[in-house]
């Protein structure tokens, strides 16, 4: 049987590179096509050879065992902070009602508590609860699942959920509960990988790559713009904006592949977008989004 390794990988950034910009530079073409020889000639030789073998874990299990690391370096949630927080900042403050939905740590219930919103976080994970609890001990954390959240409806004037949605295969029903809980004219904001980090085999990689033992990985569903428009109609939110961060110096340092190619990696991922940011309103009964002219 047999194993996923390095060389494997490092031949599809390759080729990636090549295919995004063949039409461009005849002598980046050729650099390639040697970074690829050298792959397919060395690879019984380390790194190439070294044995990878992602294991993936159910829901549940793996973010049991990400808990305590994953407020460590991430170079997407950087990302994700700074085009979300600006959002945030212009709703939050104090009386208003903020869910933190599949919250994880806490970073984002933590960030809203400091601003003054009364703050309830909900997610499944246990270990991750446990977290956010140390961390932010005046929060109301609850055991929930976001595609059938215990809360009354119109109960919330801002929800936000973070690369979470991803881990559904289809995110329409637990889009219609966020709206559901949140009031008309409240806000949502959804953050969420984008499709086009499907390309460059991103997946919810966490521990990183240790010797030994085998990359470990929850499963992330890469939503199109279709899907996403449904589910907001269906919802009944309004689209007031979507920003979509391109992966940026960090995140392209953060593959392995760039420690061995940094120019191909670059070439590969450049420029694609990492992120869906979706700022929505919960339409009025009138049908039009708060502060909508008359």
């Amino acid at each position: 049987m047999g194993t996923i390794t390095a060389d494997q990988y490092f031949a599809g950034v390759i080729g990636l590179s090549l295919l995004r910009t063949w039409y461009v530079d005849a002598d980046a073409n050729e650099a390639r096509m040697a970074e690829l020889s050298t792959v397919l000639a060395q690879r019984d030789e380390f790194p190439y050879s070294f044995r990878l073998d992602p294991q993936e874990r159910a829901l549940p299990a793996g973010y049991a065992e990400w808990a305590e690391m994953y407020d460590g370096p991430n170079p997407l949630i950087e990302t994700e902070e700074l085009v979300v927080r600006p959002i945030l900042e212009r709703v939050a403050g104090p009386g208003v009602q903020a869910l933190d939905a599949a919250c994880g740590t806490g970073r984002h219930a933590a960030y809203l508590h400091d601003r003054g919103c009364t703050v309830t976080g909900v997610d499944q994970s246990l270990a991750m609860l446990a977290v956010a609890r140390s961390k932010v001990p005046d929060v109301r954390f609850e055991q929930g699942d976001i595609e059938q959240l215990a809360f009354a409806g119109d109960s919330f004037d801002l929800v936000v959920i973070s690369l979470a949605l991803c881990h559904l295969a289809d995110p329409t029903a637990a889009v219609g509960e966020l709206a559901r809980v949140l009031r008309p004219g409240g806000t949502l904001v959804i953050a969420d990988p984008h499709a086009a980090a499907g390309v460059v085999g991103g997946q919810a990689f966490y521990g990183g790559i240790v010797p030994g033992r085998p990359m470990r990985w929850v499963r992330n569903h890469y939503h199109p713009a279709s899907t996403w428009l449904r589910a907001f109609r269906t919802a009944g939110l309004l689209v007031e904006d979507c920003i979509e961060p391109a992966m940026g110096p960090a995140q392209i340092e953060s593959s392995p592949a760039s420690r061995v190619f940094p120019d191909a990696t670059r070439t590969a991922v450049e420029g694609l977008p990492g992120l869906w940011v979706w700022e929505l309103r919960r339409a009025s009964p009138d049908g039009r989004s708060a502060g909508a002219a008359t």
